[in-house]
């Protein structure tokens, strides 16, 4: 039952930033949930697990380098979904601070422009258009993996 109680609140806090997504290229908050919902997409499902025990999987070939996550980042789950969004699951070995500045760095670089983002004690996102595409993050605070957070990713055209 411990193991239980310890993936409850890392499942909540994956939900949560998984929630955080909201629109993306124009899309409702309905319809980009829905996209999200989707059944019979193609999907690796998300470890929920921390940075030093996660069980990385790869990026699409198609998916753009200028949005690929800081360095050290391990991605742990990958799902294609309608109007060719990507949804991605990944968690920073890094306290939540950090991986704030990690994420707004690369994402205010490398060609984007950032809008209509927010920080909070424990999690932040922003979306991030540029490059032809455009996309949101969001990133969690992990309470029970010490100096770890959670990170969704939405990128679409």
């Amino acid at each position: 039952m411990k193991g239980l109680a310890r993936v409850r609140p890392m499942a909540a806090a994956v939900l949560c930033a998984l929630a955080a997504v909201t629109v993306l290229g124009g899309c409702g908050e309905d319809e980009l949930e829905s996209a999200m919902a989707e059944p019979g997409s193609t999907a690796t499902p998300a470890a929920l697990v921390c940075a030093k025990d996660a069980k990385p999987v790869d990026l699409p070939a198609s998916f753009p380098v200028q949005a690929r996550l800081p360095e050290g980042y391990v991605v742990t789950g990958v799902q294609s979904r309608s109007g060719g969004r990507t949804v991605v699951t990944a968690v920073a070995p890094k306290p939540f601070e950090q991986t704030l500045a990690d994420m707004q760095g690369a994402y205010s670089t490398r060609g984007w422009t950032g809008s209509e983002g927010e920080v909070e004690e424990r999690d932040a996102e922003s979306n991030f258009g540029g490059n032809g595409v455009r996309g949101r993050w969001a990133i969690r605070e992990i309470p029970d993996c010490t100096e770890n957070t959670s990170v969704s990713l939405l990128l679409g055209t």
